[in-house]
């Protein structure tokens, strides 16, 4: 399946326009440019800068185009936030009780290379995301939490299997402890980009959470 196709299977169930009109295979076409270049603009520019005439230019449209499936730009970013979910237990997936296992470790560091590519394709959208969620914007918040949920459920299923063996405290909180390191995993982007000015590399910050991670949420010593 294209590229393309792949964004229109996605996006066929149920959308529909701003005044509700159920939208066809054109239109979705349409409206998937309108949020791809967002995305783009998104990178390139950050949203503060990103205006409805510059998403409609860029995509070859009217903004009366773009009006016709999002309210603002805000709207188009709230839809790509959502989108992100689908890609969330790919992720999430990979914490389970294998991270036990001698290779735990080598586990967690591919956890965290993924989380980075993730975030280095993603970025300004989860860091909008973010920010309205703080900001009490109902819709983000909701978006964040079925984000964060996803991966509070893993981390916490990983530390209770490792108290349960005696390698982890009895008396660490499992909600607080999954949180505190999908804290870490959420600010390594930023704090990584800073580092590496500074001359530390990326390969020794994705290790040190790495490790950060697997002894957390394991007890192991390793």
């Amino acid at each position: 399946m294209a590229v393309e196709d792949a964004g229109v299977a996605r996006s066929e169930v149920e959308v529909v326009a701003t005044d509700g009109r159920v939208i066809g295979r054109r239109a979705t076409l349409t409206r998937r440019r309108i949020l791809d270049t967002t995305a783009d603009l998104l990178r390139r520019h950050g949203a503060l800068e990103v205006r409805v005439i510059d998403v409609a230019r860029e995509v070859g449209t009217s903004p009366a185009t773009f009006y016709q499936y999002f309210a603002d730009v805000e709207d188009a970013i709230f839809c790509l936030a959502t989108e992100l979910l689908e890609q969330v237990p790919a992720l999430s997936g990979q914490i389970d009780a294998t991270w036990l296992q001698p290779d735990g470790l080598d586990r967690a560091r591919h956890l965290v290379a993924d989380y980075v590519a993730f975030w280095d394709a993603n970025g300004a959208v989860l860091r909008i995301m973010h920010l309205r969620a703080d900001e009490r914007d109902r819709r983000f918040r909701t978006v964040r939490n079925d984000y964060n949920n996803r991966f509070m459920a893993t981390m916490v299923s990983l530390v209770g299997e490792a108290q349960a063996a005696g390698r982890v405290a009895p008396d660490m909180d499992p909600d607080a402890t999954a949180g505190a390191m999908l804290a870490v995993l959420d600010r390594l982007s930023s704090y990584r980009e800073a580092f590496e000015r500074r001359g530390t590399s990326r390969q020794a910050m994705n290790e040190a959470v790495a490790r950060i991670l697997h002894t957390t949420l394991t007890g192991s010593t390793t």
